[in-house]
């Protein structure tokens, strides 16, 4: 699989970013979430040696900890978790001692998954890594802003995976439009069952919250999967490792079984920018495609870089296209454009969810949900 980013910055040169082929002068790993083309080379015998060598560490999310210490035990002694908000890093170089400061904020993306702002040599370098932040919770991130202004960044690693989509709906109103359809194929036949088929296994959480929410069945998940949601119970209490009417899975090519509804999660079949789609389609009798993007759209993309001004723009997995940024410089937007406020943090078993803020949520709720999606992720 290829890397989706290089793994390195200009402005900081002995770190690595979500990339752990490069063994050069490195002297700290960091990761903004485990999906595989940011985790590539990381169960290489190559890097253990390495961090072995140099006694030098990977830095990740609490949760992500949690997740690689899970597939790739022989890894933990060289993990380190970050806290969301400020953490102030020493790490020793060939040369000397470097002390950096990084600031962890949620990305929205996947279960863990965080943005870096680094603050190194009178230089503010933000990586997002992979993200989704709706265009009215940009303005929530406290650690973006100074006095209520934008902090000055000056250098933007960006994620521009879905810069040529002009929209791409709320995942929360996604899930509701397919709810109804999940309901109705359950109940025509007691032998029915349904799939959820996605592109990668974490992601996916607050949609098996929001089904369990309105039907009260828990999504089956496999076991290597299951060692990690069981961590969490409070916060992601949509799946289960025991049988289920309904099976969260990965994508694969196989026929669909008899009384099998698919449901397929997806985002690069959709270029309409029309607000009031759906962006649910049905083919055939048994598999129905849904718009699920945990990744912004142009619109979104476009806000979050107005808003922030930076001073340099790095896109990828590829480059910021010049024609982007001609948005106004201060887009419109609504409540409707947000799903759930953002500071939040997931502790392991046995500890508290950590807040940083009482503000409302803005998402449009069912009568029967009681728990907030946004405790599992920016529900956007």
């Amino acid at each position: 699989m290829k890397p989706a980013f290089g793994g390195h910055l200009n402005e900081i040169r002995f770190i690595c970013i979500d990339n752990f082929k490069d063994w050069g002068y490195i002297y700290a790993y960091f990761l903004t979430h485990f999906h595989g083309d940011h985790i590539c080379g990381i169960d290489d015998l190559s890097l253990l040696r390495l961090l072995k060598r140099k006694n030098i560490y990977i830095y990740t999310s609490e949760v992500t900890v949690a997740i690689i210490t899970a597939r790739y035990p022989h890894l933990t002694p060289h993990l380190r978790s970050l806290r969301l908000g400020r953490n102030a890093l020493s790490i020793p170089t060939r040369d000397k001692e470097e002390f950096l400061e990084v600031t962890v904020l949620p990305a929205g993306h996947s279960l863990g998954s965080v943005m870096y702002l680094f603050e190194y040599e009178n230089q503010k370098i933000l990586f997002t890594g992979d993200f989704r932040i709706s265009k009215n919770d940009v303005a929530k991130y406290k650690h973006l802003q100074n006095n209520g202004e934008p902090i000055q960044i000056d250098a933007l690693y960006v994620d521009t995976t879905f810069q040529d989509k002009p929209y791409i709906p709320k995942r929360s109103e996604v899930v509701s439009n397919l709810i109804p359809h999940i309901s109705k194929w359950l109940a025509e036949n007691e032998k029915n069952k349904v799939v959820l088929s996605v592109s990668a296994m974490f992601g996916y959480e607050g949609a098996c919250n929001q089904i369990y929410d309105e039907i009260k069945i828990k999504a089956n998940v496999n076991e290597d999967d299951w060692a990690i949601y069981r961590q969490f119970p409070k916060q992601i209490y949509g799946v289960t490792n025991e049988e289920s009417r309904i099976a969260l899975r990965k994508k694969n090519k196989e026929r669909i079984p008899e009384h099998t509804l698919d449901v397929v999660f997806s985002a690069l079949s959709w270029t309409s920018p029309n607000l009031d789609e759906k962006f649910l389609v049905k083919e055939g009798l048994q598999r129905i495609k849904v718009c699920y993007s945990t990744h912004c759209g142009r619109d979104e993309l476009i806000h979050f870089i107005n808003y922030l001004k930076p001073r340099r723009i790095k896109g990828f997995p590829e480059d910021l296209k010049e024609n982007s940024c001609k948005l106004s410089r201060r887009s419109i937007f609504t409540d409707k454009d947000s799903d759930a406020n953002e500071n939040f943090e997931i502790s392991p078993k046995k500890r508290k969810i950590v807040r940083d803020n009482n503000g409302k949520e803005n998402c449009k709720k069912s009568e029967v949900v009681k728990r907030r999606l946004g405790d599992v992720l920016d529900w956007g």
